[in-house]
């Protein structure tokens, strides 16, 4: 027996063995009994900023389409991996921009251990602020000469969601949340998000949105897909 062929049929073995994997699909939707807040961002102490925009810019505290679907929202794999199951984390940095001097997009995730790399879209003096508790906090001026700064993992060595802000333009606001693992996704303008690449298994996903709050639900992941919708109120 040639050793090219047992060779083939070890990985023929190896893959019939190996775990499945399916993806966690959804929508988040918002459930208010009044109107959604909403807020126009004054951009008129900042004559470059405000420069950038032929018509009003809105806050995104709450961004929701017609049938109320959330945008912005985080949702991730909270539990049911195994205790002290370890994962490495992304070598490419997760990417923030600054662009019409606001953050683009209003959240972003990145797992513990991995980098975050800032743009600066907008050819004016920008400055990073990372508010972290778990941890270190980040503060540093971006000039307008500056395209990029990319901030290495050890900044986002814990899980936690991390307040980002601009102090030279007071009204920049945007939320780093931190995962303890891969498996997450922001949702988009329709309200929808998927997480891929699941492992089959028994999951607590949990929905985190900055002004909805938070919301969590069991999931059963198979070789297919899984459903994980939430509604949220305030």
């Amino acid at each position: 027996m040639s050793r090219a062929y047992l060779l083939a049929v070890t990985l023929v073995v190896a893959g019939a063995h190996a775990a499945p994997a399916g993806s966690i699909k959804g929508v988040v939707k918002a459930q208010l009994t009044g109107a959604a807040p909403s807020a126009e961002v004054k951009m008129t102490d900042d004559p470059a900023c405000l420069a950038k925009h032929t018509k009003p810019v809105s806050e995104e505290k709450l961004v929701l389409d017609a049938s109320k679907n959330v945008k912005y929202a985080f949702v991730g794999i909270k539990s049911g991996f195994p205790e002290g199951q370890a994962f490495r984390a992304p070598v490419e940095p997760a990417v923030i921009d600054q662009n019409g001097c606001m953050f683009t997009p209003h959240v972003v995730g990145v797992m513990a251990g991995q980098g975050l790399k800032v743009l600066n879209s907008d050819g004016v003096l920008h400055n990073v602020h990372l508010m972290g508790k778990a941890n270190r906090e980040v503060n540093k001026a971006m000039p307008a000469f500056t395209k990029k700064m990319v901030l290495p993992g050890t900044n986002f060595a814990k899980p936690e969601t991390i307040p980002l802000k601009c102090d030279a333009h007071p009204w920049m606001n945007s939320f780093v949340v931190v995962a303890a693992n891969p498996y997450f996704a922001v949702s988009a303008a329709d309200g929808s998000f998927e997480i891929k690449d699941v492992p089959a298994g028994n999951y607590v996903v949990e929905v985190w949105h900055e002004y909805l709050g938070t919301k969590t639900q069991n999931v059963q992941v198979g070789d297919g897909v899984a459903t994980a919708n939430f509604t949220l109120s305030k």
